[in-house]
């Protein structure tokens, strides 16, 4: 069993809470309060929209919200509803900015990943914040969300960066022609994959049409070519350091 997380952060919020008052309308309290009380919303809303032709709609559900960044969890029964629901979260993203930040240093960048609850990283359900008339609060622990948050740092403003158990599900999907890929070189991530440099994958929306780059070392990637990557860190770590890890697949 798998979980897709979702994590959504500010960009220049540090900056901003020194140079602005705490209070009043423009202040940062309330610009941080109404991103955490409303951005859950306008994604939940347009989660709606994507799949108002559907019987059952993905459920996108907040984990955790830790300093200027909020982390939504979901479990998407195919790699095309995968798709769909990145898509969904950038356009999101980029529809909050536009209504909140267009006056503001802000911006928002996205990571996602997977994590694999089968062997890999457990799920912990924690009584004191559990109540009888929901469902149990869960806390997820383990590599895979340790892998997450060492690859949002190198999240970038208006795109989401990938990891490759994710990537590679995607590159199944057959609505994969909806979505651009950008390798953008490797990056050691501290504690992850034996600290062997980390391929850094951004992904935009393939109808966007505004010049969207990442950075300026970002290149539109194949698919063959990010397969590559992940069959070259697949047979690293199996030949380096004897794990062999299959890929993620849909029961």
């Amino acid at each position: 069993m798998f979980r897709l997380f979702l994590s959504v952060d500010m960009v220049g919020s540090t900056a901003f809470k020194a140079s602005a008052p705490l209070r009043g309308e423009d202040g940062w309290l309330t610009i941080f309060r109404t991103f955490f009380t409303h951005f859950p919303l306008m994604l939940a809303g347009q989660i709606g929209f994507e799949f108002l032709d559907r019987e059952e709609t993905p459920a996108v559900d907040v984990w955790k919200a830790m300093g200027d960044e909020v982390i939504f969890t979901a479990q998407p029964s195919s790699a095309e509803e995968a798709v769909a629901i990145l898509r969904v979260l950038l356009r999101t993203m980029r529809l909050y900015q536009a209504e909140h930040f267009d006056a503001l240093p802000l911006r928002l960048k996205g990571t996602a990943w997977l994590a694999d609850f089968s062997d890999y990283n457990i799920a912990l359900e924690i009584p004191e914040l559990s109540s009888s008339d929901a469902a149990p609060h869960l806390d997820f622990i383990g590599p895979d969300l340790d892998l997450g948050f060492r690859l949002s740092k190198y999240a970038r403003p208006d795109s989401l960066i990938l990891s490759l158990d994710l990537l590679e599900m995607l590159l199944q999907a057959r609505n994969m022609g909806d979505l651009i890929l950008f390798l953008a070189g490797q990056e050691r991530l501290k504690g992850v994959m034996f600290d062997r440099p980390y391929p850094i994958v951004w992904m935009n929306d393939a109808e966007d049409t505004a010049d969207r780059l990442p950075s300026a070392s970002a290149r539109p990637a194949s698919a063959d070519m990010l397969r590559e990557q992940i069959d070259s860190m697949r047979r690293h770590l199996r030949e380096a350091h004897g794990f062999d890890r299959p890929p993620v697949r849909f029961s």
